[in-house]
């Protein structure tokens, strides 16, 4: 079924080899979600808008990667870590691309794995950008991975506002024992996050000093990221890395630093 290819009830279930009644009851949820969309003179059936909508998402997360890569290779190059990509993929995030280094003991995740939304460096960075709702949605889930997982809402919320703040978040052991990662995010011009990326490695070898120089790092590449996004920062006069922007565009910093957050 191509983009002006209009097909039958009949040849459908036959191509796909399902009896004609569950290939109308497939083809009348397809509808419903515009996947798909019959035409009322011919009954036939024609690729709906829906399909797209999902070409064009994937589309834009593949330029996404392309652009993000040769900052995942500088990361990896200068830290001698494995540097990583994660999207949020509705309540979870996923790993979308991973440079690891060729020598040393290193993090080796698979690329397309889920991870939860309410633990880890890199979740706190997509957190940080999400409406108040989404946030308390997800946290309402978060359970104890290990020890040091922050699992107490108001200590989470501190973490996740400060990712607008200083431009990166910081994970130490929270979702794998024996694990550290700095991450921070890519902003457009929505006020939205598309993407964190992170340094993961074995925590023994996460020195403080070194995770601020990471964290520096990866915040002045994730500004630049931003900017070719559409991010209009930074802000002159402002403290904050990532402030919230108002509908006007303008930005601004909650009254206090604490939550609620400001809905952008």
């Amino acid at each position: 079924m191509g983009e002006n290819r209009k097909i039958s009830l009949t040849e459908i279930a036959k191509k796909v080899g399902i009896p004609i009644s569950t290939a109308s009851r497939i083809l009348n949820i397809l509808e419903k979600e515009n996947f798909v969309r019959r035409e009322e003179a011919s009954k036939k059936y024609a690729l709906g808008q829906s399909i797209y909508l999902l070409g064009y998402c994937e589309k834009m997360q593949d330029t996404l990667r392309k652009v993000a890569y040769p900052y995942l290779v500088k990361l990896r190059d200068e830290f001698q870590e494995t540097s990583i990509m994660y999207v949020r993929d509705g309540t979870v995030r996923r790993l979308y691309e991973k440079v690891e280094p060729e020598a040393n003991f290193r993090f080796t995740p698979v690329v397309g794995t889920e991870y939860y939304l309410w633990a880890g460096a890199g979740a706190k960075s997509l957190l940080a950008f999400m409406r108040q709702e989404e946030i308390d949605a997800i946290l309402s889930e978060a359970r104890p991975l290990t020890p040091k997982t922050i699992v107490d809402r108001e200590a989470m919320y501190g973490d996740i506002l400060s990712v607008r703040r200083r431009g990166y978040a910081v994970s130490l052991d929270e979702y794998n024992h024996g694990f550290t990662s700095i991450s921070a995010p890519v902003v457009n011009r929505k006020d939205e996050s598309l993407c964190a990326l992170s340094v993961t490695g074995p925590s023994v070898r996460f020195s403080p000093e070194l995770i601020d120089v990471i964290g520096e790092r990866l915040r002045g590449y994730c500004l630049e990221l931003s900017r070719n996004f559409g991010w209009p920062g930074p802000f002159e006069g402002e403290a904050w890395t990532f402030p919230f922007l108002g509908p006007d565009g303008v930005a601004f910093v909650p009254a206090a630093d604490r939550f609620p957050l400001p809905l952008p």
